[in-house]
């Protein structure tokens, strides 16, 4: 899924799955570039000239940490997602929400980096004491069955 915002206040997935996955970084960081109708000029920062993100696109060059973070920030999607191709349930919740991620402060991002890695940490407790609970279930299947193969 890839997200298309530009131009629109609520920022709305494309299933773009099976393209993403064959993509390269450079690939994805072009197609994401043009979807948003921003030049190679506009990835460009202090450190990143636009050659570089030309090279980057042509796949001449892998880009360095510095450089995925700002392209990631300024195409408004995670440094994950350019690298893999998927938005992070992050990204997802906060296009769910209806804000547009390019439009968040670095502030507004951790905490709802915070709040969501709270949220997996409750939703992970929740299933493994579910995990427990059937284990539990399946032991005290088995007893009875032992109880009734002793009695009966």
């Amino acid at each position: 899924m890839s997200y298309h915002a530009h131009g629109d206040r609520r920022a709305k997935p494309v299933k773009i799955a099976a393209v993403a996955k064959r993509e390269t970084v450079g690939q994805r960081v072009r197609r994401l570039r043009k979807a948003r109708g921003l030049s190679q000029r506009d990835l460009s920062a202090p450190g990143i000239s636009y050659a570089y993100v030309s090279r980057i696109e042509a796949d001449t060059r892998t880009p360095s940490v510095k450089a995925l973070r700002q392209i990631a920030n300024t195409l408004g999607v995670t440094v994950e997602h350019l690298e893999t191709g998927e938005p992070t349930p992050t990204e997802l919740g906060i296009a769910e929400a209806g804000l547009d991620f390019t439009t968040l402060t670095k502030a507004e991002v951790a905490a709802i980096r915070a709040a969501a890695a709270q949220g997996a940490r409750d939703a992970a407790r929740r299933a493994a004491e579910q995990v427990i609970e059937d284990r539990r279930e399946v032991e005290r299947a088995k007893l009875r069955k032992r109880l009734e193969g002793l009695g009966g």
